[in-house]
């Protein structure tokens, strides 16, 4: 079966097509901020008419990764949204939780809540902990309130009743009187987004998905009518944060949880392409042109958090942003892409982001408006990026409109054109190499033990000075590198994450319980996937939990034992998986504690499809293109460099550094410390001699 994937960036927009025949062709256009559908339809287009003889359009698989809730969000762009609480709860999102991330700053500050007081209102009910009814939920206030969203031009609404994670009847009520009275609001429920304990971040969360999910129920159907009109009839299947796929109806109503969806695909292939390469774990680098994102990969897995936070008011600062409680893959973000502007700050100091010059105007060696120096421009004048081959040479960039923008910049510093750019692509590495440091602290690892996976269109530019600085040997750069999130959304398999609060102690331990709730998340799970085309008998189901001791503030996620084991042993091999894992993350085990598990959670799942290597779109028949000039600051000076076609280099033959190896979508920098050779799959591995 044919499947064609697209990823759109901040910059690009990453499209791979898997032909009927096996074969497989990448493409990439300049994405279209204004309407990211533009920039699908085009690529989707030029791709179907390039294969038209190889590709069955009827029983084409189209898969999709999105920025369309991420920047949502981020640009406060999404629909004017409003919120229903229980009454008296109205202040929810800025009381917060009462967490502070500063706990000495008096003048502290926070993201602007999504939806603003004057449309947060209240309804009349109340449910105690036990689900005992205090106060009926009055109807008639409800059918007011909608009328009232309609007469404000509200065009989405969040619902986040007190206790509704476990006793939903409120809210679905709610959602039920609001179809009568203001049919054409879009009606989202804590209940169906993240039925979880925390109170704010329930909320937080809910609105989240309200604010978003007019913006992507607009961009599944534009996009839907355009597959149609090209004879694609099959529903698409959309990327979640957590690395599954799921279908277009499920992505439209609950968005949320694709926020992460293009970072995700990437974790997913870097981590089949470490397995391809021969390695267990990997650090994966992902650099596009707008961020960078880093992620630790052990065992072959991506690790999947159940806590997610966007939107920070303070960068890496935790709990200055909006939490969500979605599934995600466990990574670190930050503002530093191709498109990052540098710039004199203040003190007279070279500054690198986070403004970015997007797709549009984007850099000035792109020649679309941009005056600004960004990082692309610094790696155009050092040499990095050839400006013949930028793209495959489908898209043309000027090196003297680079030069200009560094030029200017350079004179407000006081320092020469390649000082300047080698100041801004080293400053770019530098912030990446301590998020990195700090990100593999944080989940107890050595950087410097893990090889470098590196993708995005950027990212293979950047790998080499960053592995440097972190120490890491080895670096893994597959092909088709700047496309490699698109790669991803062809492996991952069709995966949906649910959940279910139900707080119980091990000693209180109900089997009459536990067995029709996980009974009911296996149901659930099953839904979605079969949906999705997946046989009911191939998905996998796997369980966790998250657990604490008894009077502890926060959970650590375990996996549940084989449901099958007899009581005894299963409470008994559940709460040693507890301790295990706690002492492997905190060092100690606390003594005379009971346990309890607070959260229940499923993931079903079919399986992975094999990654394949792209069809070999080689320039020339040798595998030196040539030499170009290429500025390396340990030799001090710019050098001829050797440029290679990666596609057109025989396995294993040695290549010394430096070097500049080229695919058509991204350029792989290697400095005079590396040697390189391609694998047997296709893979560039450069080995660093310190």
């Amino acid at each position: 079966m044919a499947k064609l994937a697209f990823d759109t960036g901040g910059t690009f927009t990453d499209f791979a097509l898997l032909d009927d025949a096996g074969d497989l062709h990448l493409h990439k256009v300049l994405s279209t901020p204004l309407n990211p559908a533009d920039a699908v339809i085009q690529g989707v287009s030029e791709l179907l008419a390039r294969y038209k003889d190889t590709v069955s359009r009827d029983t084409l698989q189209v898969l999709g990764a999105t920025t369309v809730v991420t920047n949502a969000v981020l640009e406060r762009r999404g629909a004017e949204t409003g919120l229903i609480t229980t009454d008296g709860f109205q202040d929810i999102l800025r009381i917060r939780n009462e967490g502070r991330y500063d706990l000495y700053d008096l003048k502290i500050q926070y993201p602007a809540p999504l939806v603003s007081r004057a449309e947060t209102f209240g309804a009349v009910e109340r449910l105690t902990a036990e689900g005992v009814v205090i106060t009926e939920l009055d109807e008639e206030k409800i059918r007011e309130l909608g009328r009232e969203l309609v007469a404000r031009g509200i065009k989405s609404v969040a619902v986040c009743l007190l206790h509704a994670y476990k006793y939903p009847d409120h809210e679905r009520r709610v959602r039920a009187v609001l179809a009568e009275t203001a049919p054409d609001v879009f009606v989202t429920i804590s209940s169906d987004v993240c039925p979880e304990v925390r109170e704010f971040d329930r909320a937080s969360t809910t609105v989240a998905n309200a604010y978003t999910r007019p913006l992507m129920e607009k961009h599944v159907d534009e996009l839907g009518r355009a597959f149609a009109e090209r004879g694609i009839d099959r529903d698409m299947l959309w990327m979640t944060s957590s690395g599954g796929l799921v279908p277009s109806p499920r992505a439209a109503k609950l968005p949320v949880r694709l926020i992460e969806s293009g970072p995700a695909a990437g974790a997913v292939a870097a981590a089949e392409f470490g397995r391809i390469a021969g390695e267990t774990s990997v650090l994966s680098f992902d650099m596009g042109g707008t961020t960078a994102k880093l992620c630790l990969i052990p065992n072959g897995e991506p690790t999947i958090g159940s806590e997610l936070e966007v939107a920070h008011y303070h960068r890496f600062r935790k709990g200055s942003g909006f939490p969500l409680k979605i599934q995600s893959i466990h990574m670190i973000e930050i503002g530093a892409g191709g498109g990052s502007i540098a710039a004199k700050n203040p003190l007279g100091l070279l500054n690198v982001g986070p403004r970015s010059a997007g797709a549009l105007p984007g850099p000035a060696a792109y020649q679309r408006g941009g005056t600004e120096p960004t990082v692309t421009d610094a790696d155009i004048v050092l040499g990095y990026m050839g400006t013949e081959n930028f793209v495959g040479g489908s898209f043309k960039v000027s090196k003297d409109a680079a030069i200009a923008a560094i030029d200017k910049l350079a004179a407000e510093l006081g320092v020469s054109r390649e000082r300047c750019a080698w100041g801004i692509h080293d400053l770019v590495n530098e912030a990446m190499s301590k998020a990195a440091a700090m990100h593999a602290t944080d989940l107890g690892v050595d950087p410097r033990q893990l090889p470098m996976v590196a993708f995005g269109g950027a990212g293979p530019v950047h790998a080499y000075g960053i592995a440097r600085k972190l120490g890491i040997t080895r670096i893994i750069c597959p092909t088709g590198a700047g496309v490699t999130s698109a790669l991803g959304l062809m492996i991952a398999p069709v995966a949906v994450d649910v959940s279910a609060s139900r707080p119980m102690t091990l000693a209180a331990w109900d089997a009459a319980v536990v067995q029709p709730m996980l009974a009911d998340l296996a149901q659930q799970g099953a839904e979605v996937v079969t949906a999705a085309g997946v046989a009911a008998d191939t998905i996998d189901y796997r369980y966790t939990v998250d657990m604490r001791h008894v009077g502890q503030g926060h959970e650590i996620s375990v996996t549940l034992p084989d449901l099958d084991l007899p009581e005894a042993e299963f409470l008994a091999e559940l709460e040693a998986r507890f301790y295990a894992h706690y002492i492997e993350l905190f060092g100690r085990k606390v003594e005379n504690s009971s346990l309890e598990i607070i959260t229940w959670r499923m993931r079903a799942s079919g399986q992975k499809a094999q990654a394949r290597r792209p069809v070999a779109e080689v320039v020339g028949p040798q595998p030196l293109k040539g030499h170009r000039s290429v500025y390396f600051d340990s030799l001090g000076a710019a050098v001829e460099t050797p440029i290679y076609d990666h596609y057109a280099l025989p396995v294993d033959l040695p290549i010394s550094g430096p070097a500049i190896i080229e695919q058509r979508e991204s350029s792989i920098v290697m400095g005079p410390e590396g040697t390189a050779h391609v694998d047997a799959k296709g893979n560039l591995i450069i080995d660093i001699q310190e």
